[in-house]
């Protein structure tokens, strides 16, 4: 997330553009921030962004407890993807079915992990094609948002469960350093084709659930400290993410409302850490996320646009605390 300036200049960088990489424009016009288009992410840099990740270099997830004692557990496939300055790590390849996906970040900036499958009559070429254009309709056409690690700091692991269908799918990463340049745009963009037959297995049971809605988050205020599964369901018209943030020591959730909402910008760092999460997942998505969170207090929070007014989806009061205790 870097250090910005100020409150409002930092949003731009730390949105996930969700609504693909050059609705970053959108949100840094609405924020009156700036933000770079990913003209760099062309087919070279992607091609050198999917080599293959060995799981000791990718490293594996903790799993919450939940998630161990499953029965399903074991039939889940693991796919392990390292997050690097500025490429992904992962297989060319992998089983359609219920997936466990650990991102583990070796580089030095914080990243996520977003999954997209593109369109049946759509190309990884024309993905990067359209991401050259300034205008983000022909990109956001193509692609479906399925989940992903999200919030990953430099030296730590996220991970998700997600339900991968065939085809062809993409990984991006949407999060810009303190230079406002999206890492999408220095290539951080890497295929991956989803093949039958599809692997055997169920998302884990979750022992905490989360709904995302427009533009709320509903049925998860408190966990005890520790590993948990947290079951994630977006009965949204839009898409939504979950991010979860550390709250600066007396901070509340009425306290960064307050700032996003004041006239002159706020000077100073965030009011939050970044510590995990799952990344944008389709209207009537289900997917599972692990957490494992010392005492503290937390938000979620979506930085996903609102295709109306341009403003991420906390600026529309998406945002909602978390108590752990």
């Amino acid at each position: 997330m870097g250090n910005p300036d100020s409150l409002r200049p930092m949003q731009p960088r730390r949105v996930r553009v969700l609504a693909l990489a050059t609705a970053t424009l959108l949100i840094a016009a609405a924020c009156g921030g700036t933000a770079a288009s990913p003209s760099g992410a062309g087919p070279s840099q992607s091609a050198a962004a999917s080599d293959a990740a060995s799981p000791s270099e990718a490293g594996s997830a903790s799993p919450a407890a939940s998630a161990e004692s499953s029965p399903s557990a074991a039939a889940i496939q693991q796919l392990a993807v390292e997050a690097r300055d500025f490429s992904f790590g992962l297989p060319a390849q992998a089983s359609a079915g219920v997936t466990h996906i650990a991102l583990n970040n070796t580089g030095k900036e914080l990243h996520q992990a977003q999954v997209a499958r593109l369109n049946a009559d759509a190309s990884f070429e024309d993905l990067t094609a359209a991401l050259q254009n300034p205008d983000p309709s022909g990109a956001l056409a193509l692609l479906t948002l399925v989940g992903g690690p999200t919030g990953v700091a430099p030296g730590a692991t996220g991970s998700v469960d997600l339900n991968l269908e065939a085809g062809a799918h993409v990984f991006l990463c949407f999060i810009a350093g303190a230079d406002n340049v999206p890492h999408i745009a220095k290539g951080m963009i890497a295929p991956l084709e989803v093949t039958e037959p599809a692997t055997a297995g169920e998302l884990p049971t979750g022992d905490a659930e989360l709904t995302l809605q427009d533009f709320a988050f509903v049925g998860l205020d408190s966990l005890s400290a520790g590993p948990h599964t947290v079951t994630v369901t977006n009965n949204g018209p839009q898409p939504h993410e979950a991010g979860v943030v550390k709250l600066a020591d007396g901070v509340t959730v009425p306290d960064v409302i307050e700032l996003l909402g004041a006239a002159e910008p706020a000077s100073g760092p965030p009011p939050w850490t970044d510590v995990g999460g799952i990344a944008g997942i389709s209207p009537g998505s289900t997917a599972t996320m692990d957490v494992d969170l010392p005492a503290g207090d937390y938000a979620f929070v979506c930085f996903i646009p609102d295709p109306a007014t341009g403003n991420p989806h906390l600026m529309l009061g998406m945002i909602a605390p978390l108590t752990v205790e």
